[in-house]
């Protein structure tokens, strides 16, 4: 797949024999600069969101502060370095994306050829399963748009440059001097399925021969994800990103991903896997799972994981704790093998509504295999028992997160689970220094309301369930201690 983006975009620039199509597309690599434009590096500054994160379902994404977006591109590798720095931009904290920011947070993004990693750590970490959507951001860049146009035996017609990449169709509209104006493809995700992602480049200048916009602005399903304003362009800049060697070394993702499993109690486990923790909690005829989060290879290896610890029982529900999208990306999987979906009443119809959507990008089983969904609606509390377990629901009220969040509770066990409120980082020093604590002290104001007798929390974003005093210690109500 991504050797169709690569080996088919690395290409000169000669138009020797071109059909008048192709011609046309040339004279917008010339309008543009592109021609003899082998790298290019830019920055500003503007605003960006956070995708699938919205306070509520199916609104806009929460909005960060972009305080500085330097991109640095070479067209011939090819290869793409993103560096950014975001702070806080909702104030109060509204919705999710790792908010309340509690400093500055630089990010660097970086693919080259078929590998894709991020700096910032001891060493780069390696992305493999990015390479093919930052390669795609690559070739949607004004001056990238045009020169993949030319690889991949693009159409002019009108004002419309269309073409396919990595089996996707692209299309750039150009204005009225033959700059590229929009450029349009589908993107995919697990919850909303095929969504329009369309950038938009306005206030065109000149440097150094070449235009280039001075305001970007992207969308992903309707909403904002991007605005910037460029104020520094560099053409033909030195772009050499060479590929790490832990990088190149690393080996290719399973397809299947390991599931790393804890003991909570009897018949209740924490299940690790892609990232994000859930629960499976017995009872005496069937399984509960707590979330279903990531995506289907997920959910297929952990409920997989569940049988072979809880046999001969039925998953029955799966709880969800809110509608963002890291934490909803696997339901799709349990309502293609039967599983009713327990969720809060406001998530419904918005889960209704998206999971309605094409699937054409990535189907999935349920596309494939299409049955309804069948939800049972939390509004404030729910209980679920068979006399001897109990596990119970309550909706998180006031949560500046989320407005439709529930949190899980086993009673007898004194445990807790939740989708964000108080991520516990690893080491000993439960505070998290990357975030303020307004989402922790959201929940232990809840939990406290509701007089929850909690011993430990073992949430969605840790690899290990932890003391519930790690919370009162990281929103200040307890002193920390360190060795």
């Amino acid at each position: 797949m991504l050797r169709g983006i690569i080996a088919g975009i690395a290409i000169t620039m000669s138009i020797v024999g071109c059909t008048q199509q192709r011609t046309g597309i040339a004279a917008v690599a010339d309008a543009m600069g592109a021609t003899n434009l082998n790298s290019i590096e830019y920055s500003g500054s503007g605003e960006l969101f956070g995708f699938g994160q919205a306070y509520i379902p199916g609104e806009r994404w929460p909005r960060f502060i972009q305080r500085s977006y330097n991109v640095a591109v070479n067209y011939q590798t090819p290869a793409m370095r993103m560096n950014t720095v975001r702070s806080q931009g909702e104030f109060p904290p509204r919705g999710g994306a790792a908010q309340p920011v509690g400093a500055d947070q630089r990010t660097i993004q970086v693919v080259s050829g078929k590998y894709a990693w991020t700096e910032g750590g001891p060493q780069p970490n390696p992305n493999p399963n990015a390479v093919a959507d930052r390669l795609r951001q690559l070739w949607a860049t004004p001056h990238g748009v045009v020169r993949a146009a030319m690889a991949n035996d693009g159409k002019l017609e009108g004002n419309v440059v269309t073409f396919k990449l990595d089996g996707r169709e692209i299309k750039a509209t150009l204005n009225d001097q033959n700059l590229v104006q929009k450029v349009n493809f589908l993107g995919t995700n697990e919850v909303i399925g095929d969504f329009a992602d369309e950038i938009t480049y306005s206030d065109y200048a000149d440097f150094s021969g070449i235009k280039f916009p001075t305001h970007i602005v992207e969308t992903q399903a309707d909403f904002p994800i991007l605005d910037v304003k460029i104020n520094e362009v560099k053409p033909n800049a030195a772009v050499t990103l060479n590929v790490p060697e832990n990088v190149a070394q690393a080996p290719a993702p399973p397809a299947k991903p390991a599931v790393n499993v804890q003991k909570l109690a009897d018949g209740a486990l924490y299940l690790t896997a892609a990232g994000i923790s859930s629960w499976a909690v017995e009872f005496k005829d069937y399984v509960v799972a707590v979330e279903g989060p990531n995506g289907e290879a997920r959910s297929l290896a952990v409920n997989e994981e569940i049988q072979k610890r809880i046999p001969n029982k039925p998953i029955k529900y799966v709880v969800n704790t809110h509608a963002h999208y890291d934490h909803a990306g696997g339901l799709r999987t349990y309502v293609a093998q039967g599983i009713t979906v327990i969720t809060h009443e406001r998530n419904k119809p918005f889960f209704e509504t998206v999971w309605a959507s094409p699937r054409t990008v990535a189907p999935d089983m349920l596309s494939q295999n299409p049955k309804p969904a069948v939800f049972e609606t939390v509004q404030e509390k729910k209980v679920i028992t068979d006399g001897t377990r109990t596990l119970e629901l309550y909706h998180l009220q006031n949560s500046g997160h989320n407005v439709a969040t529930l949190i899980a509770y086993l009673p007898k066990e004194a445990l807790l689970y939740y989708g964000d409120g108080y991520n516990p980082p690893p080491g000993d020093n439960p505070i998290d220094p990357a975030r303020t604590p307004e989402y922790g002290i959201d929940l232990y104001r809840n939990v406290t309301l509701l007089n929850l007798n909690i011993k430990t929390i073992a949430p969605a974003h840790s690899t290990r369930p932890v003391p519930f005093d790690n919370l009162k210690k990281a929103i200040g109500l307890l002193p920390v201690e360190l060795n």
